[in-house]
This record gives structure tokens, C-alpha cells and sequence, in this order.
């Protein structure tokens, strides 16, 4: 009886969640593909079931963009050892190559049989926000990234939804200290971390300027040690950008992290502003 309400929960999860799932078995062929998968990866499932799931449907990568299919595949990790990958990204062809956070969970058939379930995270309600405030300003003009009031509404978005999921989510904020920030380089320096910061994010990430010197960055599925490998990332492109020699002046850059895991959803963001104030 238990084994019976079980399997007609997970059916009733499988047609009506808003997050695309997607079962495969241990050949990595699709045998399932849920409502949600067929709308979030433009295909449908009469057409995808059978078919390898790297070929068309949704092709896993790291957070550097590459894909994963030979070297390290999810799905194969899931089905042959069991292991759970429970932050990852999918590159969609189906829909331009968009890429959107997915997870990787292994399961067992009735039969015994492994499978493995890829979620496809459905972030379409990010689009609407931004419909509802296109008249205000979005963008801003020396970095390019989200300006303070729009950031703030992302965020607390981001933080609605991965609360209401349980996801992981970091945040990092980082600040520029010089001299140079006094004078008439100061726009470049700042143009420069910006376009550092765009470079190194996922689509699926939010960050915007804080305020005149200061930069703050959510990171969906992302724990302390991926928050430290981005800023990694961002610093190596700054030195990158500063050895060029077309910005005057010295200038440094810091950081600081918070998780969900460590100050909660609700005080993520105030606590990653608290260690980049005190150094911590």
C-alpha cells in the first residue's frame, strides 16, 4: 500500500512540477520526459524518448562552459556509482543553447534497474520580474551590470526561490579601494571589474553594483568553495585587464562570502556585507 501512494505521489510530481524531469537509463537514453522538461527544452517527449540525452535535449557543463559528456558525465556518475550531483549546468539546444542549473539524482527502477533523474530548473519567473519593472533602470552605465534597485528585487527573488526549493545559494560582495577611484580613471577601473564580473558569471547568476565601488553577485546551487572559485576567476581577469597597462594608478580588490548553509536565507546578503566591512 505505502510502495502504491509512493509511486502515485511521484507521478503526480512528475506532471505537475513546475521543474523540467527528465529520466534516463543506464545506455544515458531517455525513457521519461515530463511537461515541464518538454516546454523548458522545446522538445517533446514522443521525440526525445529513446534518443541519448547529449545528442539534442540537454547537454551537461561545468561552470567554465564546458561540456561534461566525455570527460565527466553527470548522468553516467549517477548511474554507475550512484552519485548525486546535486549542482550543475545544462546547455539546451532546443532553445538556442540557453543554459539553466540542473541536478543530477540517481533512482532505481521497479525492476531494480538503475536510472537516473536530470531536474531541469524552470527560472522563467526571473523573465517576469523583468517585465514588471522594465521602466526602471536596469542596467548600470559604466559596468553594464544591474544597478542597485534592480538587483535588489532580483535578489529578493532569488532568495524567495531557492528558499521555497531548499537550494544552495552564495553570495559574494566585492570593493575596489585606491587613490585611482578619486580620479579621472576611476570610471575605467570600475568598467574594467565590471566587465571582469560579466565575463565570469553563469546566465543563471545575478550581480549588480552595489554602490560606487562596491559589487554584490548571487550564485544559484553554489557553496563557499565555487563562491572563492568565481572571484578566482574574476580577480585573474582584472590582473589580466590591469597588465595591459591602460589603467593609471593602483588600485586593489577585495571580497568576502556568505551561504545559505552559514547565515541563513533571510541574512545572506547582510552578512556577506558585514565580513566585507570587517575583513573577515
Amino acid at each position: 500500500m505505502a510502495f502504491e501512494i509512493e509511486r502515485e505521489r511521484f507521478k503526480e510530481l512528475f506532471e505537475h512540477t513546475s521543474d523540467g524531469v527528465m529520466v534516463i537509463d543506464r545506455s544515458l537514453r531517455i525513457v521519461a520526459l515530463n511537461p515541464a522538461a518538454e516546454r523548458l527544452t522545446a522538445c517533446a517527449a514522443s521525440d526525445a524518448v529513446g534518443t541519448r540525452v547529449c545528442s539534442e535535449v540537454a547537454v551537461c557543463q561545468n561552470a567554465e562552459g564546458f561540456e561534461l559528456c566525455e570527460t565527466a558525465c553527470p548522468g553516467a556518475a549517477a548511474l554507475e556509482r550512484r552519485e548525486r550531483h546535486a549542482a550543475l549546468d545544462v546547455n539546451l539546444p532546443g532553445r538556442g543553447r540557453q543554459v539553466t542549473p540542473a541536478s543530477c539524482i540517481p533512482m532505481t527502477a521497479a525492476d531494480g534497474s538503475p536510472l537516473a533523474i536530470i531536474l531541469i530548473r524552470d527560472v522563467s519567473d526571473r523573465v517576469e520580474l523583468e517585465e514588471q519593472i522594465l521602466a526602471r533602470e536596469r542596467l548600470d552605465r559604466v559596468t553594464g551590470l544591474y544597478g542597485r534597485a534592480y538587483f535588489d528585487d532580483l535578489y529578493r527573488r532569488e532568495i524567495k526561490l531557492a528558499q521555497r526549493q531548499q537550494r544552495a545559494l552564495a553570495a559574494v560582495m566585492t570593493a575596489l579601494s585606491g587613490e585611482v577611484l578619486d580620479g579621472p580613471d576611476a570610471d575605467q577601473v570600475i568598467r574594467l571589474v565590471g566587465e571582469a564580473i560579466r565575463a565570469s558569471l553563469r546566465k543563471v547568476d545575478v550581480a549588480g553594483r552595489y554602490d560606487h565601488q562596491t559589487f554584490a553577485m548571487v550564485l544559484l546551487d553554489t557553496d563557499a568553495v565555487g563562491a572563492e572559485s568565481l572571484m578566482g576567476r574574476i580577480e585573474a581577469r582584472v590582473e589580466a585587464g590591469r597588465a595591459t597597462g591602460k589603467i593609471r594608478g593602483v588600485f586593489t580588490v577585495r571580497h568576502a562570502v556568505g551561504t545559505v548553509a552559514q547565515d541563513g536565507y533571510e541574512g545572506l546578503l547582510k552578512a556577506t556585507r558585514d565580513r566585507l566591512a570587517w575583513g573577515v
